[in-house]
């Protein structure tokens, strides 16, 4: 059977219990009948008795990641609890997503009183131009963090006062649309915290809104850069750097994302990033590939690719990779072909695939495959079915469209043992039944979620019957009726 209802930990019940007494306070305070408090004095209070009953840092803290998170409080009692529990000791904050008339009194509060955080997230709060002002002055103010995330908001005056005041900071968001100049990627570049810098998300992906060329600078001048996560074109940077300052340059890189990519710049990719594990290559020219025969990369993503020069590019470099996501491959992939190249595989994604098949079993088998997604990608029933019963330690399985039946699922999870397996995943599967939902069940003892049953043959009678036997049993099993992996 699915696993039982895990007992909620007693630190999570206590912070929950007191979340709810000090919102349930606030709420009687400015909402209550018959009423008159000042809701001033009524914070004052709540923070005075936190004090005394011995709260620390890491319980104000907590108390306001649950609370900015919840999806049931207004903006209005969220942005109290954040006036009332912010403070120095604080030193995480992701403000969550507020309405706009809350932006500038948010960032009135974090530059008052947010002088002790670390990390900051503004991914909620979209900083408009009258108030960037308050943006600087927390910046100035927060002189420890070590992490800033202010995506679509950043302009090189803010790169300018960040590259001025934030000597600890390790990891800047800066991404999206942006009026990010060479300007401002230059300040940054030969800032106090060029050298501590580690990753950097900036330009919005698929997009060149930033030229590569400002992005040079940021490889030139912060040497311990390991990823630039949103930005795709960062073949080209390096290979500006290469070719007009050192031709012997060479950076800390671990994951970079390129856009048709060719040969050459591949070569250069190759040369000047020694430590690279994970590439993301979008639309590679014909015949590039060649260029990564001597590679030991764990994480690969391709997209619009020849399926024939991605194999004889795995025949040399596949016994490395971890990771390997395909999408709209042209030609047709054998898995078990693909087995043999990289027996190490744990996540496998396929994504639009022109063809897949599995003719080759038990000798050529995924040992070490936890995840597999198979999405817009055919495959014959007979190929699905082997593949699924030689890569019996799966943890997560998902396929758009299946054309298994119940005794499709009885031959594979009854005669097969699926001891690790988590997550199943059948978008469209009209010809499977509750009895095939029973056998995941009953057999799958690390189950946690199935679906998307909307797509299956189920009545809502069933549906039905099955929440009322996993609510009975206290079983920890989600039936989701659309959506992908949480």
């Amino acid at each position: 059977m699915a696993k039982k209802c895990p007992v909620r930990s007693l630190s999570d019940s206590a912070l929950g219990e007191l979340a709810n007494l000090i919102v349930s306070t606030l709420g009687y305070a400015k909402y209550g009948p018959d009423v008159d408090m000042d809701i001033n004095i009524v914070m004052v209070d709540i923070n005075e008795y936190l004090e005394l009953a011995g709260a620390t840092s890491n319980i104000y803290q907590d108390l306001l990641r649950v609370i900015l998170s919840s999806n049931y409080l207004d903006a209005n009692m969220r942005f109290t609890c954040l006036q009332m529990l912010l403070n120095c000791g604080v030193s995480f904050l992701v403000t969550e997503v507020f309405p706009l008339s809350y932006y500038e009194k948010i960032l009135q509060v974090i530059a008052a009183q947010g002088t002790g955080l670390r990390v900051l997230n503004l991914k909620g709060v979209w900083v408009k131009e009258e108030h960037m002002f308050y943006m600087f002055d927390i910046v100035k103010k927060c002189k420890y963090l070590t992490k800033l995330y202010v995506p679509f908001i950043a302009n090189d005056d803010l790169l300018e006062v960040i590259s001025k005041h934030c000597s600890h900071l390790q990891v800047l968001d800066i991404s999206g649309e942006t009026d990010i100049t060479e300007i401002g990627i230059e300040s940054l570049s030969k800032g106090v915290c060029a050298d501590r810098l580690t990753i950097i998300d900036v330009g919005m992906m698929g997009e060149e809104n930033i030229c590569y060329s400002d992005i040079a600078l940021i490889l030139e001048h912060c040497p311990n850069v390991e990823t630039l996560s949103t930005y795709s074109f960062v073949g080209p940077s390096l290979k500006f750097v290469h070719d007009n300052v050192d031709e012997n340059f060479q950076c800390k890189l671990k994951y970079l994302h390129d856009t048709s990519t060719d040969e050459e710049t591949l070569r250069v990719i190759v040369k000047t990033c020694p430590q690279l594990q994970s590439l993301y290559l979008d639309t590679p020219k014909s015949g590039c590939l060649i260029a990564l025969s001597n590679t030991f990369l764990r994480k690969l993503k391709i997209y619009k690719f020849s399926c024939s020069e991605l194999m004889e590019l795995l025949e040399t470099t596949g016994r490395y990779l971890d990771h390997l996501t395909m999408i709209k491959g042209n030609g047709e992939i054998e898995l078990g072909v693909l087995a043999k190249m990289c027996p190490g595989l744990i996540d496998l994604d396929c994504y639009m695939m022109e063809g897949l098949s599995y003719f080759s079993p038990k000798q050529h088998r995924f040992s070490r495959l936890e995840g597999l997604e198979m999405l817009s990608s055919p495959i014959a029933n007979t190929a699905l079915k082997s593949l699924i019963c030689n890569t019996t330690q799966l943890k997560r399985l998902a396929v758009d469209s299946v054309s298994l039946t119940d005794e499709d699922v009885v031959s594979i999870f009854i005669q097969h043992h699926f001891y690790a397996l988590e997550d199943v995943w059948f978008t469209l599967a009209p010809n499977l039944t509750i009895q095939s939902i029973q056998v995941l069940m009953n057999e799958c003892p690390e189950l946690q979620s199935v679906g998307q049953l909307s797509g299956w043959a189920l009545s809502p009678d069933d549906l039905a019957l099955l929440r009322g036997l996993l609510k009975s049993g206290n079983s920890s099993l989600v039936l989701t009726p659309n959506g992908f992996f949480p």
